[in-house]
């Protein structure tokens, strides 16, 4: 009688390979899957550490402020869909939380549920409006390892992106605004706050409130970590050009889209889409640029063409 381990490694090998792929981590405005880009190596080793602390000290005293380290340790492994789970059961224990839907709304707007981050941002904001304006400690900390932003900045940020992704520029511009002038602590802030502001002017038609922005910020801002965006407001007030930028190497996403932007603006109009097509094929997917990028695509596909997600 012939063995039956061949047979059975063969099965084996056939069900392994009849397993179905894991869903997409999330779908491109664009109607592509969108896969998780999560940490490898040494790196996944110590975040997966990390996210097992900050849920062991999530169960040994639970608390408002452990419950937004679970999600965030759980969206920097890119476990968007998972660390949005986490975040809305988390509001079910402190539903009065608005530093829960801030970081809830950022990854909704990862995932491109942009509606969905809309409704639970502006929940944040009204929560929140009676909050003193503190301090957002950093997941990643920059040079000076001192907190870049805050709390009430970064919720009218990515509510500001949300409209501007809805094509509401007024209203974007409005939140950008807010963030430059009565939120910012830094000039990391205010740069990209400026920038996104500048923009959302551009885009319906104000030069004039497009100018008035930039030239609000210092001729020298203290930047440490948003060099892209001080990059960009330079070439809005016409201190560096956008061949010099154009030639960089390891151009960010944040760059490219203002770039492509600023072309299309300037009647380089088939220059800059190309960029943005270029653009929305990066793997950094969850990069607000690469977001941008796709809106701006989509919203010229057919109808029946773009994805049910796109707003």
């Amino acid at each position: 009688m012939k063995p039956l381990i061949p047979l059975t490694a063969a099965l084996l090998t056939l069900s392994a390979c009849s397993t179905p792929p894991p869903p997409p981590e999330a779908i491109s405005l664009l109607g592509a899957p969108l896969e998780s880009i999560g940490p490898s190596g040494l790196a996944a080793t110590w975040m997966q550490a990390e996210a097992d602390a900050a849920h062991l000290a999530w169960k040994f005293d639970p608390s408002e402020l452990r419950a937004v380290w679970m999600g965030r340790r759980l969206a920097y492994m890119g476990r968007f869909q998972e660390a949005i789970g986490w975040y809305a059961n988390a509001i079910g224990t402190f539903p009065e939380s608005y530093r829960l839907r801030r970081h809830m709304g950022h990854r909704l707007l990862t995932i491109r549920q942009v509606d969905a981050a809309i409704t639970v941002l502006e929940e944040a904001r009204e929560l929140a409006k009676d909050a003193p304006n503190r301090l957002e400690p950093d997941g990643a900390p920059g040079p000076e390892w001192e907190p870049r932003s805050t709390t009430h900045g970064n919720i009218d940020y990515h509510l500001a992106l949300a409209h501007y992704l809805k094509g509401d520029y007024a209203r974007a511009a409005e939140l950008w605004e807010s963030c430059a002038s009565q939120w910012a602590r830094t000039d990391d802030e205010r740069v990209a706050a400026t920038h996104w502001a500048y923009m959302s002017h551009i885009r319906r038609g104000d030069e004039a409130a497009a100018a008035r922005t930039v030239a609000r910020l210092p001729q020298d801002p203290d930047v440490l970590e948003n060099f892209a965006y001080a990059e960009l407001v330079e070439l809005y007030r016409g201190e560096v050009s956008l061949d010099a930028l154009l030639a960089k190497e390891d151009r960010s996403a944040a760059l490219d889209y203002g770039l492509a932007r600023w072309m299309m603006a300037s009647g380089n109009e088939e220059g800059g889409k190309a960029l943005l097509a270029t653009l929305a094929t990066r793997p950094s997917w969850p990069a607000f640029g690469v977001l941008a990028a796709e809106q701006d695509l989509a919203r010229e596909m057919p109808a029946d063409a773009a994805s049910p997600q796109a707003p």
